[in-house]
């Protein structure tokens, strides 16, 4: 398991539990905290309780979806600059998804490496650059 991140705490949304299990097995190897919720609502409930430092987030769930509850949070005053990283399996969604807020979209199905990339895009810009720059890139 990875050093524990100092900006560790990530919240997870998602109401498919085998990509949830997924994306909260390779957030705790990349050294994060993780915490889940199965769909927007509770998302809500959890981020203004956690104030993490990053939210991944599926758009299709029951009860709010990852679009309307993007929007809550965007306007909560706690959590408006909050990154959050939203992922769909409709291409469509992408232009919603950043006009709602979304500092990163997700195409599903997405591979690990592809994801590790994005949360390291959104966390850690720098040294996402640097890792890409140190290959000639």
């Amino acid at each position: 398991m990875g050093q524990l991140m100092e900006d560790s705490t990530v919240l997870v949304v998602e109401d498919d539990e085998a990509i949830r299990f997924g994306v909260e097995l390779r957030l705790r190897a990349m050294g994060y905290l993780v915490h889940s919720a199965n769909d927007g609502k509770d998302a809500i409930r959890k981020a203004e309780t956690l104030l993490p430092s990053l939210i991944c987030m599926d758009v299709r769930m029951p009860l709010l979806d990852g679009i309307t509850a993007l929007h809550w949070m965007k306007s909560h005053p706690q959590l408006k600059g909050t990154p959050v990283i939203i992922a769909s399996a409709r291409p469509t969604d992408e232009r919603v998804a950043m006009s709602a807020g979304a500092r990163y979209f997700l195409l599903k199905p997405y591979g690990a490496e592809v994801f590790e990339a994005a949360v390291t895009q959104v966390l850690r810009p720098s040294l996402h650059f640097n890792r890409y720059r140190a290959c000639g890139l």
